[in-house]
Formats: C-alpha cells, structure tokens, sequence
C-alpha cells in the first residue's frame, strides 16, 4: 500500500490515536505545505467547509474528510475528494489515503463521463469519487465502453479489443464477453447501468 506525506487537520475531534495508527501504517505528519495527501477530520460539516480548498482554483494535494455521512454532498460540492464516515476504522482510512496519493501521483491520464472517472494509468474507477472494486479485465471492459461515451459498442469490438488473439466467433469468446459484463455489472451496481441492446452491443448509462 502507497504511503506518503500527510497533513492532518482535527476540528472538536480527537484523532490521536488515529493519527498514532497510521504513522505505524508509514504515513508521515507534515506541518509544511506540500504533503501528498490532506487529511480533515471533524463531526460537524461546517467546521470543515472553512479549510477545504478553493473547487474552482489549483489544489496542490488530494483531500479526505472523515465526517458525518449526511453531509457527504456538501463536503464534495465543496471541494474534498472523498468522504468517509468519522466511525471509519484506520484500515479503510490507509486505504483511502493512499489511493488518493497514487492519483494524485503525475503521469495519470483520467477519462470523465458523467459521475464515473477512470484514472486510465492507475487503473482505478471512482464513481462520484467513490472507488469500484473491479477485476482487471472488468477494468478493461469498462474502459472500452467509457471511451465511446455512453454510445452502443458493438459485441464483436469488444471481443476483438479484449482478447486480439482470438477471433471474435472463436468458440467461447461470447461466453467470456457475456461473464465479463455480469461481472462489470454486479461491480458497478445501480449506479452506472450497463445496458444490452439487443444483438446490436452494450452501451454504458452515465449520468
């Protein structure tokens, strides 16, 4: 797991022991301004608002806020990158930390459409900066169907971008392709449809 500089900010919360856990985990406490990723923590939202960083201008380090669930919108409208619940254990904030910090890494290119981004280099989805947990070749699959945009792809062109070494009729490729698509499908939930059109190809519903 990517560990990295850390700035750490508590606002009417106490988290020592939080902070003591993950400098065990590698993550370095900071002072100065050039940290790998900033780290907010406070129960009430609007204690928050006031640090995070200006949306519309450059942001020098990706920003996690660790608060209350219900104001999740608010905290990302303005500004932090992810939001994770106060109760949130130091293994899923680590985990946050640092896939933050290798996005935050340069050389990423990053496919938007819709609420869905895919960092193309890291192979990493998040949908409205929350992270999906894919299997390599969903991965794939979902990005192929990202870069046409929410249009119909044709069956055969995934199978031929998917698997170049075998021709698209070759027996069992359509399996392959037809449990890669459950597979994309059971990852992405509600949240981005993935739909069949009929013997024409799969079109991905962004929104």
């Amino acid at each position: 797991m990517m560990t990295g500089r850390l700035a750490f900010t508590a606002l009417d919360w106490n988290a020592e022991a939080l902070l003591a856990d993950l400098a065990a985990l590698g993550w370095e406490a900071v002072a100065d301004a050039s940290p790998d990723v900033w780290l907010l923590v406070a129960a009430r939202a609007d204690a928050l608002l006031a640090h995070l960083p200006d949306p519309s201008g450059p942001v020098d380090a990706p920003v996690l806020c660790l608060a209350d669930a219900a104001v999740e919108s608010a905290l990302l409208r303005a500004g932090a990158h992810m939001v994770l619940p106060l109760s949130s254990g130091t293994a899923a904030v680590a985990a946050a930390l640092s896939l933050l910090a290798r996005l935050a890494a340069p050389a990423d290119r990053a496919l938007r459409v819709g609420d869905l981004t895919l960092h193309v280099d890291r192979r990493v989805a998040l949908w409205r900066g929350r992270p999906l947990a894919l299997a390599p070749l969903d991965f794939d699959l979902l990005l192929l169907l990202a870069e046409r945009g929410g249009q119909v792809v044709p069956a055969a062109d995934l199978r031929v971008r998917l698997w170049p070494t075998l021709a698209p009729d070759a027996p069992g490729v359509a399996d392959r392709l037809a449990a890669h698509i459950r597979s994309l499908r059971r990852a992405l939930g509600t949240a981005v449809p993935l739909h069949t059109r009929g013997h024409r190809g799969y079109q991905l519903g962004v929104r």
